[in-house]
């Protein structure tokens, strides 16, 4: 388990008063008690009555306290208790209204260990989305833009090893910005039929998703960059890697994209950078390996 993905949970030290309504003193209180590492009184203050509070106010208030709860999580896990023991509490903040990017981030990290890549994928992108929500992530509870970048990166190292696909966006459009922050370049699992540019099952389904996110994005331009895994020889794998990223672009013109396209064949001279690859076998890497970047351009 590892504890980078951790570090750098707010305490909420940047919290600022003016964030709340005038009125509503449950808001700083929760604040006051969430930075002091009272989890008990945090929660009692949500849930008390909540006078003088915006429903974003008492949206709010619910939000710092499960920061509270996570903390205290964190704080376990820095002395050494295993993040995993703590999977059922995490799941249960989850499906409250309430849940942070920060707990979709560590379910994220426990279904990757446990291998199940198409959870972890959905949890790294769920974490990715909230923490792009600035109603609901204010400046100070948010990821920095290095978090941000890495939150996609896990997102898409799930996808890639999942064994079924996995839609670019959980809840909405696609987007290529987060915070401000340049995601432009997907990688999309689109499977073909071995030594083909043919669509396998799931390549289609894989295919059509990019279509949608396109859709939702209306990209003047977009660049498609097939790579291989090294199996075979290194000039059959790049004219293999073209042949398929040309597949691509036609299919998805005649799925209504009407933007500029352009094709390249990196064959298996560029391999996925796995966060750690040594958490997979090597049929796993090749399957990452095997892909098509699309690089938007707005």
């Amino acid at each position: 388990m590892t504890l980078k993905v951790l570090v750098g949970v707010s305490l909420l030290a940047f919290f600022a008063a003016g964030t709340a309504s005038a009125a509503c003193d449950a808001l700083t209180q929760v604040a006051e008690a969430t930075n002091a590492g009272n989890e008990a009184l945090a929660k009692q203050i949500a849930g008390r009555p909540k006078p003088g509070c915006t429903v974003d106010d008492k949206a709010m208030i619910n939000r710092v306290a499960t920061l509270a709860s996570f903390n205290r999580i964190v704080g376990a896990v820095g002395q050494g208790a295993n993040l995993v023991d703590f999977e059922e509490e995490l799941e249960t903040i989850r499906t409250s209204s309430s849940a942070p990017w920060q707990v979709f981030d560590a379910l994220g990290d426990i279904n990757r260990d446990r291998r199940d890549y198409e959870a972890a994928a959905r949890y790294y992108q769920l974490a990715l989305e909230d923490a792009a929500n600035e109603m609901l992530t204010p400046q100070w509870m948010a990821p920095d833009d290095a978090y941000i970048v890495r939150l996609d990166h896990m997102a898409t190292e799930m996808r890639l090893a999942a064994p079924k696909p996995i839609k670019l966006a959980m809840r909405g459009a696609c987007k290529i910005s987060y915070r401000g922050v340049s995601l432009k370049k997907k990688s999309t699992p689109v499977r073909y039929v071995f030594g083909t540019a043919e669509f396998t099952q799931e390549g289609l389904i894989s295919a059509k998703d990019l279509s949608e996110c396109l859709k939702s994005v209306k990209p003047k331009a977009i660049t498609l960059i097939g790579h291989t895994d090294p199996v075979g020889t290194a000039e059959a794998n790049r004219v293999l890697s073209l042949e398929r990223a040309e597949a691509l672009a036609q299919y998805l013109v005649a799925e209504g994209y009407a933007g500029q396209w352009t094709t390249f064949g990196k064959g298996e001279d560029e391999p996925f950078k796995a966060d750690d690859a040594s958490a997979y076998d090597e049929e796993t890497l090749n399957q990452m390996n095997r892909r098509v970047e699309v690089d938007v351009e707005n």
